[in-house]
């Protein structure tokens, strides 16, 4: 298995987003993402080809709202 791994950074709440993927098998999990870049989120799995299988929230996030709910929709 060979490890895709991807911090994705939102400057408006100082906030990371993480995309990790197995490269062979293309399938992802996302963590903690942001509501103000899910089009940019939306857009990096689809470039990449990537089947997105989970979506993690470590924690409340009181500095963003988080995207979970629109990616959970779309993929």
């Amino acid at each position: 298995m060979s490890l895709f791994f991807r911090p994705l950074f939102e400057k408006e709440s100082s906030t990371y987003t993480y995309l990790l993927a197995d490269s062979d098998t293309k399938e992802a999990i996302i963590i903690d993402a942001v509501a103000e870049t899910q089009q940019r989120d939306i857009g990096l799995i689809e470039e990449l080809g990537l089947d997105l299988k989970y979506i993690i929230e470590t924690h409340v996030h009181a500095d963003h709202i988080t995207s979970s709910c629109p990616l959970k929709q779309k993929f």
